[in-house]
């Protein structure tokens, strides 16, 4: 317990808050998300859908699922400060999440190099490094993918070899996950051994406006453009951590995550949701990284 402390203390007051400059997006790009975490029940892959949100000059890869249990629970916060006469005070908020979803978000800022990690831990931390350069060997092949003619690529990344199709009437170097670097959109990719896979799901073009707050109404405000995915915005609070320091965390929370919990809310004033992340722990137990064999980073 008490290193979980020290850990969380000493991240809190080496690292500032974080603002980098948003992005409305211009389109996005939906997958379905494949991945075998343990070879030994190869017919029981995770998946989750989804969505790569496309700038001008950067990209939000990010849950979809996530994304839009955000937006419902804002919807019903909203609904209930209507109802409750604008306050909060008495109203029943219930939470909508039905599942875990992934809390890793990756952004991309082309012209700048910079790729960044973002995961929730509770808090928010973050990881900066240059976008991850990869070798890739563009032949001639192609295939269509809901009308969309792609181009075949192949790369060594990470440990595994990909093959990705890549979309060049839609001129984005990027795609889902830490791939990237093609030109054009990747909008289907895959290991070989299909272990991990990015099943293209759907892309549309987008139309937003950023809302005025001043003159928004409280729904409107509760529905940014940035919770509403429609914005490309690394979150304002997200603490910078170098990766063995979120590494540490990601460790402290899976051995221990009544404690991690009770160390990161320790001065927020929000120490009140302990026992409500207690309750939800039970006597469950917590998979640890060593129950997965399989990670999508092999080196």
């Amino acid at each position: 317990m008490k290193k979980i402390i020290v850990l969380g203390l000493s991240i809190c007051t080496a690292s500032i808050s974080f603002a980098q400059q948003a992005e409305l997006a211009i389109a996005k790009a939906k997958y379905t998300f494949s991945h075998v975490l343990d070879t030994n029940k190869r017919d029981k892959p995770y998946t989750e859908e989804m969505l790569l949100i496309i700038g001008k000059n950067s990209s939000l890869y990010t849950s979809n699922v996530r994304l839009e249990q955000q937006i419902n629970f804002k919807k019903h916060v909203a609904e209930q400060i209507r109802n409750n006469g604008g306050t909060l005070n008495g109203a029943q908020i219930i939470s909508n999440r039905k599942r875990p979803t992934i809390e890793t978000d990756y952004y991309i800022f082309n012209q700048e190099n910079k790729f960044y990690t973002v995961e929730k831990l509770m808090r928010e931390y973050l990881t900066e490094e240059e976008i991850p350069k990869i070798d890739w060997k563009i032949n001639k092949d192609t295939l269509t993918f809901s009308g969309l003619k792609c181009q075949k690529a192949t790369a060594n990344f990470k440990g595994r070899n990909w093959i990705a199709w890549f979309a060049p009437e839609l001129p984005f170097p990027n795609g889902p996950w830490k791939l990237n670097g093609l030109p054009g959109l990747i909008v289907d990719a895959y290991d070989e051994k299909k272990e991990v896979q990015f099943k293209f799901a759907g892309f549309e073009a987008v139309k937003v406006n950023p809302i005025d707050l001043k003159s928004a109404t409280e729904d409107e405000k509760a529905l940014t453009t940035a919770m509403m995915g429609n914005e490309i915005r690394i979150p304002v609070k997200a603490l910078k951590v170098s990766a063995q320091e979120l590494n540490r965390l990601k460790k402290a929370k899976n051995d221990d995550p009544y404690g991690f919990a009770k160390a990161q809310l320790a001065g927020t004033g929000m120490e009140g949701l302990l026992n409500i992340t207690k309750q939800s722990f039970g006597n469950r137990p917590v998979p640890t990284a060593s129950q997965f064999n399989n990670p999508i980073e092999l080196k």
